[in-house]
């Protein structure tokens, strides 16, 4: 989802757009926008760029112009991942980028995914579209709603995904359950091309898929802005 959107975001602005991997275990992120790289976020947080050219020998750039911090050197894992790391990193590169996805592993509890959330302007939550998924999205909103993370709850998109090609009336179930929140959740169709598990080639995508995609990254940024989308 993380790649989506970010390309997405990437192909429609005409300034900067990175994508950051925040997960230094299991992180695919590089995988699936078609990039591998020798330096990681690791070695970008040790760093202090003075220009956005010193900063763009630890990225990657994809062909639709998104740039890309990997969490790990070409794929092997570096070290424990901190959010002290991570946020040394985002300082390093931020100033010279008009917008940053970050994908994170799964969980919302961990003091990483508190303090990437802590500063988070919206967040996709991404679930399978069953009714576990959704007992499970669920969940997670109850907790935005709770506390210091309150302030994310009206800045949360819910992307429930298929991964099979048929769909059930389970799916019709599971969105119930989350649009009584008043959060917006946007259903991403089964798609080859991203079942693969290869790099994500847009031009490939499914239109319904594609459609989706484009929803997400507008409910996301519309509420980033403190914006509602029109009629939605």
């Amino acid at each position: 989802m993380a790649a989506l959107v970010a390309t997405e975001l990437a192909r429609h602005r005409s300034d900067r757009v990175l994508a950051m991997d925040a997960d230094a275990e299991l992180g695919s992120l590089p995988l699936r926008l078609g990039v591998q790289s020798e330096l990681s976020l690791f070695d970008l947080a040790a760093q202090r760029p003075r220009t956005f050219e010193e900063a763009a020998r630890y990225l990657r750039q994809t062909r639709e112009g998104l740039w890309v911090l990997a969490a790990t050197r070409g794929g092997r894992i570096t070290g424990e991942f901190t959010f002290e790391t991570y946020q040394a990193a985002f300082s390093a590169v931020s100033r010279y980028i008009s917008t940053a996805v970050t994908d994170c592993s799964a969980g919302i509890l961990t003091e990483l995914h508190r303090g990437i959330l802590g500063q988070s302007h919206s967040v996709v939550l991404v679930t399978p579209g069953t009714v576990d998924g959704a007992l499970s999205a669920r969940g997670a909103l109850e907790w935005f709603s709770q506390g210091a993370q309150r302030s994310l709850l009206p800045r949360t998109v819910i992307a429930m995904v298929s991964h099979a090609p048929q769909v059930g009336a389970d799916l019709d179930r599971a969105t119930e359950m989350l649009t009584a929140w008043g959060t917006p959740v946007v259903q991403l169709p089964y798609d080859r091309q991203i079942a693969t598990g290869a790099a994500v080639d847009m031009s490939r995508l499914g239109d319904a898929t594609r459609k989706a995609v484009g929803r997400i990254a507008y409910e996301a940024f519309a509420r980033s802005l403190g914006a509602r989308a029109p009629g939605r």
